[in-house]
């Protein structure tokens, strides 16, 4: 009799197993075949050129995930107000929220060193820091637990136009009263200089530089701005002379819509994520180029180096600023230290950056060619 339970038990388990073995297969291939969908805003609206980036990551994300992952991304204001698009997402009203670093500092204050920070990274240093050198995993921890959302890299901005202006910058003292728009880290560094800083979404700046309710825009790189019309409403273009330095801007992800990936699209996401990075790096250093040549002949503007005076002087207060803020905020102190070690390992290599892709003159140096 026990003989036959044992056969008789051996039979059910084994039909168990098999029933699970067969309907295994199934399972993962239903898992593969499931698709998702986000749908977020953006902080900007369409018309600005910023938006081609979204829509450029959007189509790799769903040719890198086989169609699994669709992303709709609205414009501001359709949705949520533009400046809340990072806490709409981590309360899931959105799915994503699309926006600079900077629009993060309510709740992060250290995020905005993410952001266009004088003195801070050159366009190409900070892709290697972010990728390499830790500022990725910082950048993930602050968003994750002040925003409840995974952040996605979007772009990285080539070198930003310093300062668009209609006064001449010679000294420090042309700085002081200087009524200009800023955000971020260099709006309070410009301000604790003495000039008079506003902060105005793009759509508000023309306006005011027509009425003359400011003299000075600073707002990313030129192929971005021009088609806003700031090369229009402006004299002069400042570039820095030796360290331009741009911002990135990022999809704040609803950390639940995140988590709810499975761990093969996460990983697609982040290759589309980072190829998209390193396309805009490339992409907009085409544009500014040939932007320039129709700021200069077509709209007037005259290119102009930043004082080498002013533009240490700047950066020297802007480390001392950053270091002063840091004792009050960990979480700065820990991205200053994390640059700290990028400087000390990569420092000495620092000026290979340059040397690579010096343009001393276009051409060859003799000859129509």
């Amino acid at each position: 009799m026990r003989t036959i339970r044992r056969i008789a038990f051996a039979s059910i388990a084994m039909v168990i197993f098999c029933s699970l073995m067969l309907a295994l297969p199934t399972s993962q291939a239903a898992a593969k075949e499931k698709t998702y969908k986000w749908v977020g805003q953006a902080f900007c609206g369409r018309a600005l050129r910023i938006f081609e980036s979204i829509d450029q990551l959007a189509y790799m994300v769903e040719k890198y995930t086989d169609g699994r992952l669709k992303i709709e991304c609205k414009q501001a204001g359709e949705m949520v107000p533009a400046g809340q698009v990072f806490d709409a997402a981590g309360q899931g009203i959105i799915d994503f929220g699309h926006g600079c670093p900077c629009l993060a500092k309510s709740k992060g204050y250290a995020l905005q060193w993410f952001c266009d920070a004088p003195g801070a990274q050159s366009p190409i240093e900070e892709v290697i820091w972010y990728y390499n050198g830790g500022g990725k995993e910082i950048f993930e921890e602050l968003f994750e637990k002040k925003y409840n959302c995974h952040p996605i890299a979007v772009m990285t901005f080539t070198s930003e136009v310093w300062v668009f202006s209609n006064k001449k910058i010679n000294s420090l003292a042309d700085l002081k009263g200087l009524k200009m728009r800023a955000a971020g880290a260099r709006g309070e560094v410009l301000q604790s200089m003495g000039a008079s800083v506003v902060v105005l979404p793009s759509g508000e700046i023309v306006p005011a530089m027509e009425r003359g309710v400011i003299d000075a825009v600073e707002y990313g790189n030129l192929h971005i701005s021009y088609p806003i019309g700031f090369n229009d409403v402006t004299k002069y273009l400042y570039y820095h002379p030796t360290k331009s330095t741009s911002p990135f801007n990022l999809w704040a992800v609803n950390l639940d819509k995140w988590n709810a990936l499975p761990d093969d699209l996460k990983k697609a996401v982040e290759k589309a994520s980072k190829d998209a990075v390193f396309l805009s790096l490339t992409y907009g250093m085409e544009q500014d180029f040939l932007y320039m040549k129709k700021a200069v002949e077509e709209k007037g503007n005259e290119l102009l180096l930043l004082p080498v005076d002013v533009a240490y002087a700047v950066d020297e207060a802007a480390a001392d600023y950053y270091y002063k803020q840091a004792k009050k905020d960990k979480d700065l102190a820990r991205i200053l230290a994390s640059w700290a070690k990028f400087k000390k390992e990569y420092g000495p290599y620092a000026k290979w950056l340059d040397y690579l892709n010096v343009t001393d003159h276009l051409g060859l140096v003799k000859g129509d060619s």
